[in-house]
């Protein structure tokens, strides 16, 4: 058996890669490891919040072998918790870009905040005494919170009234203006597809890809992303979502989030 070493070519002077591609290159050494310690001058981590100031990571690890070079992190949603810290690894921010510039220059989309109150979020949720679950199972009693929905505990009737308040809006502007519902979980956007779908039977029936769920487990969703940000194309017009359309989805055409 003949195992062929990777070898890393050093001729160029830009690298791209992620933080994964950086580690487990060879069963005995690291990518990073392959370079010399002074080899970068410069290294820009961009979306800087996603683990580069996380203590405990092995990304951590990788900045601080290349510690001779000047290093600049880069990041749009800045982290400062008990666990990841921007602030702690690259110091105070350099240089800030807001909002309100953004907008004002062209680059982001202006927005307007519609606020509905949910008894349930607003006040808590109780279970009356002896209340059970689907499976027969008695739901613990105490205050359930915004914490709580659709994660330890799902309530179908919250589900359906945002469903109704999503319709009830689109009725009013375009049924057809693309829309993002973000959700808990991928669990949480199946049950928040079929729950739009049953609010807009018509156009369901008309096109069963008017409400979409895309999600990294869904290949059909997937496969619908490049068609739901294309202004081109009608359908999918809802697309009910985890985290898959978080970061680097420019979707132009979107008017309800």
């Amino acid at each position: 058996t003949v195992i062929k070493k990777k070898i890393i070519d050093k001729a160029f002077e830009i690298y791209l890669s992620l933080y994964q591609g950086l580690v487990n290159y060879n069963e005995d050494k690291d990518a990073y490891k392959e370079f010399s310690r002074n080899f970068f001058d410069l290294v820009i981590v961009d979306e800087c919040h996603r683990g580069s100031a996380d203590a405990d990571s092995a990304w951590r690890e990788i900045l601080q072998y290349f510690s001779s070079a000047t290093q600049i992190g880069l990041t749009a949603t800045p982290k400062e918790t008990k666990e990841i810290s921007n602030i702690e690894y690259f110091g105070e921010p350099l240089y800030t870009y807001t909002l309100k510039q953004g907008i004002e220059d062209g680059f982001l989309a202006p927005y307007k905040v519609i606020r509905i109150g949910f008894n349930t979020d607003l006040e808590g949720w109780r279970p009356e005494t002896g209340k059970k679950d689907k499976d027969g199972n008695e739901v613990e009693d105490r205050v359930y919170n915004t914490k709580d929905f659709d994660k330890t505990l799902v309530i179908d009737e919250r589900t359906s009234l945002v469903a109704k308040k999503i319709s009830e809006y689109l009725n009013k502007t375009s049924r057809f203006d693309k829309t993002i519902v973000f959700c808990v979980d991928i669990e949480h956007a199946e049950r928040m597809r079929q729950t739009l779908a049953n609010e807009s039977q018509d156009l369901v029936q008309a096109n069963h890809k008017y409400v979409m769920r895309i999600t990294g487990d869904d290949e059909e969703g997937k496969r619908e992303v490049d068609n739901f940000i294309n202004p081109e194309e009608t359908y999918p017009v809802i697309a009910t979502t985890s985290k898959l359309l978080t970061t680097g989805v420019d979707a132009q055409t979107c008017k309800l989030i």
